[in-house]
């Protein structure tokens, strides 16, 4: 039997090592170069947007938020791609090579940024982006600087492939890894774990690495490395495909031979329409408020749906109008006030705000009227979900201050000098990676040791304790502040220990939240609640760099001039990130019986 009709079989073809399908590794491997690239860059990105093109703090984290927001939405529409034509492994290939194109491109520079500062004589001609030439000898009334904009399209570009490579290629790489186990394998949950744990090594030694490159050589060493990363991972996966044994091929391969317009079938159909995609990714990492305005109303839309199609499940359910009516009305006032409060449509933000909280209350009255008439374990069940994905938007918002507020304070207000050795701001994002290596396994040990003892706790109870520990982490830099040196900057204790107490929060909530969407679930709209969970996530991304912005600081040299005034804003900014996760984990510690209850009996 050759391999891919043993795989069509259900036969996991026995070529092993360590214990372990061959093809495990093949995956190990690229993942994690494929990590190492991606954080390589990502705990670069604003440093290098403020200090090399001198971005004001909000653009740099308008451009991390629209560009996370976006790589964790695209992997949906590339894992439903995989599923219905190519296959994982073609989507590997082809995103693993449009992330190798967008890498390669970080490290176009161009030249450095100028600032004019107000008042200042023109020693020589000064041409601006517009065109406009002011003559030498002009003393200029405002500030100006001066950016290299081809570089930055370029730059644009890069963002863009990357977008869409991680799309094609992380939600089929993991796949993958299951397709290599029969589900009764008892040595699945293992390879799940060799496999994050190459997750996690790429994150932490690119975040080293790369963050010691760029800011010590130049920002085009430490994106030219992360390039070089996932290279050696695409070229890794493409000799390994042979260990695969077909497992990853499409499960329909006639259905993409299928012409389409003359020779191009619907493969090179697929490739093709990934082009005018680039260039809308290219545009949308332009245009944050666009990215979130996107995610506000698919996030509304499909939470509301969702909990609808809950209560009209039970078909023995036949009067449903006041339902879709009032779920009708909460849809479009809530989407009518987002779009008014981004400033995407014209109209009186004030008024706006108002709808919004009606909006609000409709939902909750929706989901009180649900319980009244249909009080069914599906939609209790549902209910429970959309809570605790909404939770997750507070907790990754306030988690994912690390590639933004968290990597500028590391920059201008840490000391970061043990002996003589001096760290980047960006490799402090390693911290995260580094943590979850040492306690991932003390931390499902102890789940295991309490569940034996019937003490696990409840998925609602994790979630609360983990944006708890968050909210905690920032608690860590305030009480830092309290001690500044004799220069006014904060010992780096403080900051290792805020990642210390981010990481054991994520590992309460992270681990068991994909569980809880395939547990809490209806069956056939399963695919449409881990889509919404993944939305969430992307929508904590962009989420946080808005709230980054509350401690933007003006630095036109892309320098800061005062530490002390620094130090005080941000500690303003993480006092309230502070109340809000101490608050939010308490709230969902208080309700966490009642949603026990609504749980229906699934842990």
């Amino acid at each position: 039997m050759t391999d891919t009709a043993a795989a069509s079989a259900g036969a996991i073809p026995a070529d092993e090592l360590w214990g372990h399908p061959k093809g495990l590794y093949v995956c190990f491997t690229t993942e994690l170069w494929e990590r190492f690239s991606f954080y390589g860059m990502k705990y670069l990105l604003v440093l290098y947007l403020t200090k090399y093109h001198l971005f004001t703090d909000q653009m740099g984290l308008d451009v991390l938020g629209s560009y996370a927001g976006l790589v964790y939405a695209l992997p949906l529409i590339g894992g439903m791609l995989a599923d219905r034509y190519l296959g994982m492994r073609k989507s590997v290939v082809f995103g693993g090579t449009l992330l190798s194109m967008g890498h390669i491109l970080m490290a176009v520079e161009g030249y450095q940024a100028v600032f004019y500062a107000a008042g200042s004589t023109l020693v020589e001609n000064l041409t601006l982006a517009s065109g406009q030439v002011l003559l030498a000898g002009t003393v200029l009334a405002e500030d100006i600087t001066i950016r290299d904009t081809a570089a930055l399209n370029v730059f644009y570009l890069a963002l863009a492939l990357i977008v869409m490579g991680v799309g094609y290629l992380k939600p089929n790489i993991s796949t993958i890894v299951g397709q290599l186990y029969s589900k009764d394998d008892p040595r699945r949950d293992g390879g799940f774990t060799i496999f994050y744990m190459g997750i996690n090594i790429g994150s932490f030694t690119a975040t080293l690495l790369c963050g010691w490159l760029g800011e010590t050589f130049g920002w085009k060493y430490g994106f030219g490395a992360a390039g070089i990363g996932m290279i050696i991972g695409l070229t890794t996966f493409l000799y390994g495909q042979k260990f695969l044994h077909g497992l990853a091929d499409p499960s329909e391969p006639e259905k993409l031979k299928k012409s389409v317009v003359g020779p191009v079938n619907v493969e090179h159909m697929i490739y093709l329409l990934t082009l005018p995609a680039i260039a809308v990714a290219w545009w949308l990492v332009q245009h944050e408020h666009i990215v979130l305005a996107s995610q506000n109303v698919l996030l509304i839309v499909s939470i509301v749906g969702l909990i609808l199609y809950s209560m009209v499940y039970d078909k023995q359910k036949t009067n449903n109008t006041v339902a879709y009516s009032i779920a009708g009305i909460a849809v479009v006032s809530g989407i009518y006030a987002v779009l008014v409060n981004l400033h995407f449509i014209p109209g009186s933000e004030a008024f706006a705000e108002n709808v919004l909280y009606g909006s609000i209350a409709l939902i909750v009255g929706f989901v009180v009227y649900g319980f009244r008439t249909h009080n069914s374990a599906e939609f209790g069940r549902t209910v429970v979900l959309m809570i605790l994905i909404l939770s997750t938007v507070v907790f990754w918002a306030l988690f994912e201050q690390s590639a933004g507020s968290m990597t500028f304070y590391a920059d201008r207000v840490v000391d970061r000098t043990v002996g003589d050795t001096t760290f980047t701001a960006a490799q402090f994002g390693s911290l995260n990676a580094g943590f979850i290596m040492l306690l991932a396994i003390p931390f499902a040990m102890l789940w295991t040791w309490l569940a034996k003892r019937e003490l696990e706790p409840a998925t609602p109870v994790k979630f609360g304790l983990g944006i708890v520990q968050v909210g905690l982490g920032f608690g860590m830099l305030i009480l830092g502040a309290k001690y500044p040196d004799a220069a006014g900057q904060v010992s780096m204790i403080w900051l290792i220990l805020a990642y210390l107490l981010h990481t054991t929060g994520e590992l309460c909530l992270s681990p068991v939240g994909l569980s809880a969407v395939t547990k809490l679930s209806i069956g056939k709209v399963v695919g449409v609640s881990m889509g919404t969970w993944f939305l969430a996530t992307a929508l904590s991304e962009t989420v946080a760099t808005r709230i980054g912005r509350l401690a933007a600081i003006d630095t036109p040299r892309g320098e800061v001039v005062d530490v002390a005034a620094a130090l005080a804003k941000y500690t303003e900014l993480y006092g309230f990130l502070m109340w809000l996760g101490i608050g939010t984990g308490v709230f969902m510690l208080l309700i966490s019986p009642i949603l026990k209850r609504w749980m229906h009996g699934t842990h």
